[in-house]
């Protein structure tokens, strides 16, 4: 009998796919954001942004994200984002009920990443219609 797929087992594979030592490096990201100024921070496409290197998995992904119209930062936020949860559900679990509290936040960070391009493209259409930028 093959045992059930669950959501522990899913992140567990992407934490594999991923690599869970990217956690200490987003835990700098943000000190890093705050004394860097955001021209100096932005990083380079294909670079791994401030976490090194990414994955070939990483880089399809990013790939499709910038398909969509993500900026280089968005599609880095989105692998990070990834890397995040993969690290998050490598570590050894303390109590069940974080397991859906986790996953509704990584969707909230990924579905707010997601509208941003339509979101932006909403507004230059309104400021092509107005004649002027969209409020």
């Amino acid at each position: 009998m093959t045992p059930p797929v669950t959501r522990r087992t899913l992140f567990g594979g992407a934490a594999a796919v991923s690599g869970a030592s990217a956690a200490g490096a987003s835990l700098a990201a943000p000190a890093q954001a705050a004394e860097t100024p955001p021209d100096a921070a932005a990083p380079t496409a294909g670079t791994g942004g401030p976490t090194g290197d990414w994955t070939e998995a990483e880089l399809r992904d990013r790939s499709r994200v910038l398909r969509l119209g993500f900026t280089e930062q968005e599609a880095d936020a989105w692998l990070l984002v990834a890397r995040a949860g993969a690290a998050f559900f490598a570590l050894p679990q303390i109590h069940p009920s974080d397991t859906p509290d986790v996953v509704d936040a990584l969707h909230v960070m990924q579905r707010i990443l997601m509208q941003r391009p339509a979101y932006q493209q909403y507004r230059r259409w309104g400021e092509e219609e107005e004649g002027g930028p969209a409020s």
